[in-house]
């Protein structure tokens, strides 16, 4: 497996299991690996009241009742936003709401007349696709989103075609609903979810 992602108490049955065997299968001549794993990424607990999220506590939040207010990708760009993945969190639902009114943010810019970009469009274009890219490949999705954040802001006033879809590629990920639909209005043809990643120039970025 190239990536393991796992909650820390699952280490015993996934981890510890999965390596005896893998070992006792290589001492057997059976397998050429020596771990089960290449990388490991724990990820962090969520709690709610300053108790860990259970239902023996009472202070579960249901996917259906965010969905049905906000939309289900405003759970999942909240969970992945509020912090490292791999550190606990708290549920906060002023949280919830802030991704919501950023991803109604993203979806204004598709209301606006789009404008030739100038070489300082190009420039904040190609610096957030390579740090939205950085981050996310080193599972820094807080971060990442905050990128993202900053780069709608400044599209909101100067929109490119170009950069709102390399924004709507990057947000695919977090959002793939939004995404998906945000795409279609700008009359594109396909899905986001199958287009070529976003590229960047460094000699672009200046």
């Amino acid at each position: 497996v190239d990536q393991y992602i796992g909650r820390i108490e699952h280490a015993v049955g996934h981890l510890i299991y999965s390596r005896f065997f893998t070992k006792a299968l290589r001492d057997l001549e059976m397998l050429s690996i020596d771990e089960p794993f290449t990388r490991l990424f724990n990820q962090g607990i969520v709690y709610k009241g300053s108790h860990k999220m259970s239902k023996s506590f009472g202070n579960v939040v249901y996917q259906t009742e965010i969905s049905k207010k906000y939309g289900i990708d405003t759970a999942r760009l909240f969970l992945m936003s509020v912090a490292s993945p791999d550190s606990d969190m708290e549920w906060s639902d002023k949280g919830v709401e802030g991704c919501f009114r950023f991803l109604q943010r993203v979806s204004n810019i598709s209301e606006l007349k789009f404008k030739k970009p100038d070489v300082k469009d190009e420039h904040k274009r190609n610096l957030a696709t390579k740090n939205f890219t950085n981050l996310l490949e080193s599972f820094k999705f807080n971060l990442a989103i905050i990128e993202l954040m900053k780069f709608t802001d400044y599209l909101s006033d100067n929109p490119t075609k170009e950069s709102y879809e390399a924004l709507l590629k990057m947000l695919s990920p977090f959002a793939p609903h939004t995404a998906e639909e945000l795409w279609s209005k700008i009359k594109n043809k396909g899905l986001i979810s199958i287009e070529k990643w976003p590229s960047y120039s460094e000699k672009k970025i200046d």
